[in-house]
């Protein structure tokens, strides 16, 4: 890897909170990619089926699969800031809580557990680097997912800095960026000419109901979407249907017509079907899932939709 000789920090060294990296995956923008999840989100969406990468630092998460209820995480906790619950399960009070992992060095059984690592960009794209012949011949590369990936816009950069150098034979990697779009254009400015790919959620065309569901209105998105696509930026819309909050033909035809007014930006449109899974791994974690778990959708229900985003769209797909 190359080593940067100026005055400011070389992008290897630049430090991230990683949740988790996803190999060989097929979802996450075209080939097989190689998915870094970052921590942090700057939304807070009522069906988020990922409340581990909420918080941006590393933090310790209960696992109640695996706990056997023995209690000895109590005695661990200086803070005081864990309980058990009527099942002997731990509860972590994030108001005492100082993240110290003690609790989790503690439990044998992984019953609580270190969720988001400290990592240099150098330390990631040395994994990403491996799958670098998986790329090459399907077309795939590096995904940057979160969370939300903007809630750390630095290693980003810096992580798509290495990419564009690649590994020791010089090959560039494909990137994409899979985004919410809620973060300052400033931090996209930078980000973007790294970025061969944008993959940009559009939850809801209603400010209102936006912000009900999320935490925030839609307008910074929509903003950004419009510069993004005046930059330049190659993007594919990516529209989560969810059961009784965007499901329906008046959103649908705003979304698609929206989509359309971003012109040769815009390769297509991916559907994400909302899944009812997501609650499990609440209950797992000890968490309370406030979004009513549905049904998901079929295929056969979303034909409808597929064919009115194709009025206005050149591509449309199911699951990205």
């Amino acid at each position: 890897m190359k080593e940067h000789r100026t005055g400011l920090k070389a992008p290897g060294k630049t430090i991230g909170i990683v949740n988790d990296i996803q190999r060989m995956s097929t979802n996450d923008g075209p080939g097989f990619r190689t998915t870094v999840f970052l921590k942090g989100c700057l939304l807070d969406c009522k069906w988020c089926h990922n409340p581990e990468g909420r918080r941006r630092f590393p933090e310790v998460i209960p696992f109640y699969t695996n706990c056997i209820g023995c209690g000895d995480c109590l005695e661990a906790c200086a803070a005081g800031a864990l309980s058990l619950n009527d099942d002997a399960k731990p509860m972590i009070d994030r108001a005492l809580c100082t993240d110290c992992f003690q609790c989790a060095r503690t439990c044998t059984h992984s019953g609580l557990v270190p969720w988001g690592a400290i990592q240099t960009a150098a330390e990631v794209m040395q994994e990403v680097f491996a799958d670098e012949p998986f790329f090459r011949h399907s077309g795939g590369g590096l995904t940057v997912s979160g969370g939300e990936p903007m809630a750390q816009p630095g290693f980003v950069h810096a992580l798509f800095s290495l990419a564009k150098e690649g590994a020791e034979e010089g090959r560039p990697i494909h990137t994409a960026l899979d985004t919410c779009g809620h973060a300052p254009w400033e931090d996209y400015a930078r980000v973007l000419p790294l970025a061969d790919l944008v993959l940009l959620d559009l939850k809801h065309m209603d400010p209102q109901p936006h912000k009900a569901y999320t935490g925030a209105t839609n307008k910074l998105i929509l903003d950004n979407a419009q510069k993004m696509a005046e930059a330049g930026a190659v993007m594919r819309i990516r529209v989560p249907i969810i059961p009784g909050v965007n499901d329906n033909q008046e959103n649908w035809t705003a979304t698609a017509k929206f989509a359309a007014s971003l012109d040769d930006a815009v390769q297509g449109v991916d559907l994400l079907p909302y899944h009812p899974y997501a609650g499990s791994k609440y209950r797992a974690f000890g968490m309370e899932y406030d979004f009513p778990a549905g049904e998901g959708y079929d295929d056969a229900r979303l034909e409808p939709v597929i064919d009115l985003f194709l009025e206005h769209v050149y591509e449309v797909t199911i699951g990205g």
